[in-house]
């Protein structure tokens, strides 16, 4: 083969010398036996083994494209004018002919050729020959002629189905269930709010964000992953029903805006969609790009040209997108260093809230992540306090279990509650800021605007404000699920240590 390739006979020596030379021996009671040599392979984790893995490919290649000169092979229908004959991607290969019996027996036997040469042999039960446009029998013969067994769409290459129609729920079934796999493989019940968080923007989007930039994805697969990851979110589950405390919406708006910069899937795969549409209008030296050029462009602007007939519904939805590049007023917005952004196109295409007045408390927090999160949802008098359970109709006695006088709401929990005041003031005297405890709202906009300084001590401020918003919440929860809470002198010390840990 590495001759046939054109390498000199000194270095194909060297590459077989490499082969010949490996040997193993096993560990018997700890004494190790004699060398046992190899038939073929390189030893574990030679550098030299990728580049004879690309060489053979090259090889194979070579095989495939000599085809042509074959006077048995035909191409396939859709593959003539770019003289393809396959398309590999590490060690998945897909070959292309016209159906019928010598031609695919010409693709085969030229296969088999490199088989011989190289000692790489596919494997038959895992492999395929999908035929169309053909009666029974033809199919019959192809398939006993090279014993591989015939398949059907879709089918998964790459991990991910391809079909010839419209991508169904069906077929996405499988990235539903990975991404059910991986909420149930955690021990999600033991995170906080905030590690959820984390893991549904940096593992679960990254699971679907792959097939967002190839398909059109079904709406209802969009919702569908929604849910699971509003429900894993907020529940640490994937079929809990309760309601969620903020909208879904917010949660995608950004840091500034009230939310939490997460993904509008559907808005993201028209993002990524609208990608393709670029790609086509630049032409770029992209397989598929010059297919589509080929068999539908012809020589059109892409822009200004009507729909092709016999499109597929995917290709079907990037013409129709092409709108929104005409309302955008071009491309050039959504370019940066020659490559085109999806995220400045998601920018554009996703409408966002006005900016909240305590963006910097969130933004700029230096608290930890998880109270950082109990603070977002106190400044939107979000936490689950007793009078909106009250309010959702649940039978709980509403009096505070902290100070046991008054109803508790968010504003007597912080921090007119004696409790939670004798919290904050003496977190106050330890900042060096001793003043009587002002209403909820009063003690929100000091934070902020302590928020906006780089100062040391502003910053500290604002990260012991989250942290006993934080801490008083959990002694409130300790009351209500255990009946224990800790003296005021111990919470105070949590606080002041985890501030001291922040500011380093």
């Amino acid at each position: 083969m590495l001759s046939e390739l054109g390498f000199p006979v000194k270095f194909v020596n060297w590459v077989m010398q490499c082969l010949y030379s490996v040997s193993y021996s096993i560990l018997i009671n700890g004494c190790p036996t004699k060398p046992i040599p190899t038939k073929k392979g390189l030893r574990q984790g030679d550098p030299i083994s990728p580049y004879l893995f690309a060489l053979r490919m090259e090889y194979l290649s070579r095989c495939l494209v000599a085809l042509a000169d074959n006077a048995d092979f035909s191409y396939h229908p859709r593959c003539k004018k770019l003289d393809l004959t396959h398309m590999m991607f590490a060690d998945d290969l897909l070959m292309f002919s016209r159906a019928d019996e010598s031609a695919v027996k010409a693709l085969f036997d030229a296969f088999t050729k490199f088989s011989l040469v190289s000692g790489l042999e596919a494997n038959l039960h895992k492999s395929e020959v999908y035929l169309a446009g053909v009666s029974d029998h033809v199919a019959s013969n192809i398939v006993s002629s090279i014993g591989v067994p015939q398949g059907s769409f879709p089918f998964r290459y790459l991990g991910v189905p391809l079909t010839t129609r419209k991508l169904s729920f069906t077929d996405c079934k499988p990235l539903i269930d990975r991404t059910v796999a991986r909420i149930k493989s955690w021990t999600s019940k033991f995170l906080s709010y905030a590690g959820r968080l984390q893991l549904v923007k940096s593992v679960l989007f990254g699971i679907q964000l792959y097939w967002c930039q190839i398909f059109v994805m079904p709406k209802k697969v969009m919702k569908e992953i929604q849910r699971i990851c509003r429900c894993f979110l907020w529940t640490g589950d994937d079929a809990d029903s309760r309601k969620a405390s903020i909208s879904w919406e917010q949660l995608c708006f950004p840091k500034s805006c009230g939310g939490w910069n997460l993904k509008d899937l559907t808005v993201w795969n028209k993002a990524a969609v609208l990608k393709h549409c670029w790609a086509l209008a630049l032409k770029q030296d992209r397989l598929w790009v010059r297919w589509i050029h080929a068999y539908y462009i012809q020589h059109r602007d892409f822009w200004t040209m009507p729909n092709p007939n016999g499109l597929t519904w995917s290709l079907r939805k990037i013409w129709h997108n092409r709108e929104v590049f005409l309302q955008a007023n071009g491309v050039d917005q959504f370019v940066q260093a020659s490559k085109f952004r999806i995220q400045k196109m998601y920018k554009f295409l996703h409408p966002v809230g006005a900016q909240v007045g305590w963006k910097r408390l969130i933004c700029n927090s230096h608290a930890s992540p998880k109270s950082t999160f109990i603070m977002w949802l106190a400044v939107q008098n979000r936490l689950a306090t007793k009078d909106r359970l009250i309010r959702w109709q649940l039978s709980i006695d509403g009096t505070c279990g902290l100070c046991q006088l008054e109803s508790e709401s968010l504003e007597h929990l912080f921090f007119s509650c004696s409790y939670s005041q004798e919290i904050w003031k003496q977190v106050l005297v330890s900042l060096g800021v001793p003043r009587n405890v002002l209403p909820w709202h009063d003690e929100v906009q000091i934070a902020v605007k302590k928020s906006r300084s780089k100062q040391k001590q502003a910053c500290k401020y604002s990260i012991a404000f989250i942290e006993s918003v934080y801490c008083v919440w959990l002694q409130r929860n300790s009351k209500v699920f255990r009946d224990h809470v800790d003296p005021v002198k111990t919470v105070v010390s949590n606080i002041m240590f985890n501030v001291e840990c922040r500011c380093q």
